[in-house]
């Protein structure tokens, strides 16, 4: 032991983060005595040189890599987001006759999420939290500013994903600003050991937890966790710099900040309206990426808090009376309410949560259509190096009296649907369709009637032409078009697949509906045409959205939506039967499928869940994307004009 050691950093106990984690190097013998101070930068004095340390650190010793052997972390722990300590030897020591003693560096918060504190975001800061944002940016890319990733999510995610409600989200923008512009009280976090000593040396007075006294400085990092959950929404999956790592440090870290907060101990603070939005982005991002089920069980945990905090939609009186009066509370609520909705169908309509049950209640005919606040173009420069977008000052009351729209409400009517709006209302379609499949008996002959489906069928064609004809920007109405094609498919594919088997299975070479039984004829025509409706529907999207961003002004993928990559999979699964039932047909359908893989490999710049229907694809059905895609011109976008929104 060195004799200089300060009288206040010799407390000397074996520290429990002597188990190492797995990107580092394994502990100290037990026999050696390791230091818990923090931090111990003092401890390094005599055993460095202008600031180096004396060896290599342990991760970059084990890895055979070369180090820096900058203090208090080498640049090679700080890239990988690795933690990053120092073994000095003896010989190294002031005292040649000293004990080998262990040097244990302030860690990344990506490994202390669950281990600074007993509570739910102990010992970290709010800056400490958006710093992930600056982090998490991967090889090739250039750090982003958590204020541009905020005018990033409401261009691309808030149109048709409106779980944050603007106006109150900027009340709260100060106090984060403030927050992150503040120097921390402290660079290091608080250990597993200190914090359990802290908070067992005697009763809590009042019962009341400690955190519980700043209430500002709790928000605050409430605040940044949601903006962090944001920025993750805005990530490209590939461009010209490289493929960004998805389920990355950035984001575990943050899933583990949140479910605890999800999962509240007895005495945890009372969940807030932030947790709720988290939770619902960090849902999206994972079904955004392909993982249904994780998404499936993070929406879980959500809607349980949600209903807690009473998060749920506007009815109308049983008097009809749609002119009420709703605050901007009320709003949020709403809204946040059918953001979780939307993303719940999208999930059901995988394969894997098909059995699954629902977890939100289906909405009645009184039940309202959320209402979004406007957003202004004109953005507002902020001091700390980035810009968000602003929505306008109020200019009346906190509550207003407005004539609110229902789910009622059919869509080609007087009635004129905000972009929100028009999500939820399809939506709902979308649910019955759903609700159909998993109540009826798939099996062949006991299947319902196709009359059955005719009034929700009109309708979702209806509404489809109606969409057709008056939609100007095809990729701000994608995720409406996904559900109402989607809607198509779920309840008439299972058809398709009885009338490949009937077809396939008989020995005569005559490939027509003839084949069939009269009295199911006339049930899977129908389903046919319901089928190839959906198909040219789809491939005519297809078409516009491949034109649109292979030729013309640079485009930003950013703004493509996530659920339009499973649709892409079920119309290639419907034209890739239609082929093997129509022979004569399969020219046609091989050029469509190719349009479709077109369309998956652009959205697999965006969103990794196109990725996984392409792979999907390829092992389920036996279709080859290389042979579709070997005459496109996709190419990974600049990164650049990803998030350059100045042209809108």
């Amino acid at each position: 032991m060195p004799h200089d050691m300060p009288s206040t950093q010799t407390s000397i106990e074996l520290s429990p983060l002597s188990e190492t984690t797995s990107d580092s190097s394994p502990g100290p013998s037990p026999k050696r005595p390791c230091f818990q101070a923090t931090p111990a930068f003092g401890l390094l004095e005599g055993a460095t040189i202008e600031g180096l340390a004396a060896r290599a650190c342990e991760k970059c010793r084990a890895s055979k890599r070369k180090c820096d052997k900058k203090l208090p972390f080498c640049d090679r722990c700080r890239r990988l987001n690795a933690k990053c300590h120092y073994v000095q030897d003896a010989a190294s020591n002031l005292n040649p006759q000293a004990t080998q003693f262990v040097i244990y560096q302030p860690r990344s918060l990506s490994h202390d999420a669950l281990f600074r504190s007993s509570e739910p975001l102990g010992g970290i800061t709010a800056s400490q939290i958006l710093s992930l944002v600056s982090m998490s940016s991967g090889p090739g890319h250039p750090q982003v500013d958590w204020r541009s990733a905020l005018n990033t999510y409401f261009f691309c995610i808030h149109p048709w994903y409106a779980a944050v409600h603007l106006t109150l989200f900027e009340r709260q923008l100060a106090n984060l600003v403030a927050a992150a512009d503040s120097p921390p009280q402290s660079d290091t976090p608080v250990s597993l050991s200190s914090s359990h000593l802290e908070h067992s040396a005697g009763p809590l007075p009042g019962s009341v937890l400690a955190y519980q006294t700043n209430n500002a400085d709790w928000y605050s990092k409430e605040a940044a966790l949601l903006v962090v959950a944001m920025y993750l929404t805005t990530r490209m999956r590939l461009t010209d710099s490289g493929e960004q790592p998805i389920f990355d440090e950035t984001y575990r870290t943050v899933k583990r900040l949140l479910s605890p907060l999800l999962l509240a101990c007895v005495g945890d603070p009372h969940p807030t309206i932030e947790i709720v939005q988290c939770g619902a982005l960090v849902a999206l991002y994972e079904y955004g990426h392909g993982q249904a089920i994780t998404a499936y069980r993070t929406l879980s945990q959500t809607v349980v808090t949600a209903r807690i905090l009473d998060i749920k939609p506007g009815q109308i009186a049983d008097s009809g009376n749609d002119t009420l009066m709703l605050s901007v509370e009320e709003e949020q609520s709403g809204c946040l309410w059918w953001a979780m909705f939307i993303l719940e169908q999208f999930i059901h309509q995988d394969e894997g949560a098909k059995d699954l049950p629902f977890l939100l209640e289906s909405p009645s005919q009184n039940t309202l259509l959320p209402e979004t606040p406007p957003m202004t173009p004109p953005m507002v420069q902020n001091g700390g190096g980035g810009d968000y977008p602003m929505s306008p000052p109020p200019q009346q009351q906190a509550t207003t009296t407005t004539r609110h729209l229902s789910t009622g409400t059919l869509v080609g009517g007087p009635e004129r649907f905000g972009g929100f709006q028009l999500s939820a209302k399809t939506s709902c379609l979308f649910h019955r369709a759903i609700r159909i499949d998993k109540e009826r008996d798939g099996r062949p002959g006991k299947m319902p009637l196709v009359a059955s489906y005719a009034e929700l069928d009109r309708e979702i064609r209806e509404t489809t032409v109606t969409l057709l004809r008056d939609t100007l920007e095809w990729e701000s109405a994608l995720d409406v078009f996904a559900m109402l094609i989607s809607s198509l498919f779920t309840l008439y594919l299972p058809y398709l697949q009885i009338i490949e088997h009937t077809i396939t299975s008989s020995s005569s070479p005559t490939t027509s509906l003839s084949l069939l039984s009269s009295s199911n004829a006339g049930e899977l025509e129908t389903a046919l045409a319901a089928l190839r409706f959906a198909c040219k529907m789809s491939t005519d999207i297809s078409c516009k959205i491949n034109a649109d961003f292979g030729t013309g002004p640079a485009r930003s993928p950013a703004l493509l939506c996530a659920p339009a990559g499973a649709t892409c999979y079920l119309v290639i699964f419907a034209f890739a039967s239609l082929g093997r039932i129509f022979p004569d047909e399969r020219r046609e359908c091989e050029d469509n499928i190719a349009e479709k893989f077109e369309s998956l490999a652009l959205f697999s710049f965006r969103w990794g869940i196109a990725e996984t229907m392409m792979s999907r694809l390829e092992k389920k059905v036996g279709l080859d994307r290389n042979h579709y895609l070997k005459d496109s011109q996709l190419t990974p976008p600049p990164y650049a004009i990803c998030f350059d929104f100045s042209q809108r």
